[in-house]
């Protein structure tokens, strides 16, 4: 009679090493994105008429807070860990997330198109595109305000973060009633973004 010959100790596997972004890289990425968002914002022309795009500053302005659009986008998954407890916060920064990533698109549009379309041709154009213009802006100002008035209810952020989350909708919001379209988007924008910076450097640690 035979005996089997005896099984191989079981021998343990190398550890896997996690290759993805820790929360610190998010959170400076965070950072990074908010001040350029802020930065490009603030060269941007007050007004959006036809002369706009012959400013000095159009084409940098533009290119500018577009890729800060893709930084916070990357950096926002850092967020979601200060506002694991509130669904509504979740989803506000899972739109947060679209139209930071959709809004580069229209951005780099309007730095190159425009020009060369002219006020008339790009109105053409953006009818034309009106059902992707409709999303990234509902995106881009419905989120921040969901994320904003979680902040503010539950005293996750400081007052005047929390606060500046929401300027961009805010200063949208006011577009109407004054005498240009950039008198109250381009100073809540600006404020966005500083806002998204703010909210990054303090979530650098746990």
């Amino acid at each position: 009679m035979t005996t089997a010959p005896p099984l191989p100790a079981p021998t343990s596997s190398p550890e896997l090493r996690d290759h993805r972004p820790g929360d610190a890289l998010k959170a400076m990425s965070l950072v990074a994105g908010g001040v350029l968002f802020a930065v490009g914002n603030a060269l941007h022309p007050l007004t959006h008429d036809e002369t706009a795009p012959e400013a000095s500053t159009w084409v940098l302005s533009h290119l500018t807070f577009a890729v800060g659009a893709l930084f916070i986008a990357a950096g926002l998954g850092v967020l979601a860990r200060r506002f694991r407890g509130s669904r509504t916060a979740l989803a506000g920064l899972g739109v947060t997330w679209v139209g930071m990533v959709l809004m580069p698109v229209s951005s780099v549009a309007e730095a190159y198109v425009r020009p060369l379309l002219g006020h008339e041709g790009y109105h053409a154009f953006e009818e034309a595109t009106v059902g992707f213009g409709i999303v990234t802006a509902i995106a881009a100002l419905l989120g921040p305000v969901l994320v904003a008035a979680v902040a503010l209810r539950r005293r996750l952020l400081p007052p005047v973060v929390s606060t500046a989350l929401a300027c961009m909708t805010v200063g949208a919001l006011l577009v109407p009633v004054l005498p240009a379209e950039g008198y109250g988007f381009i100073p809540g924008s600006v404020l966005f973004g500083l806002g998204m910076a703010a909210a990054g450097w303090l979530s650098r640690t746990p």
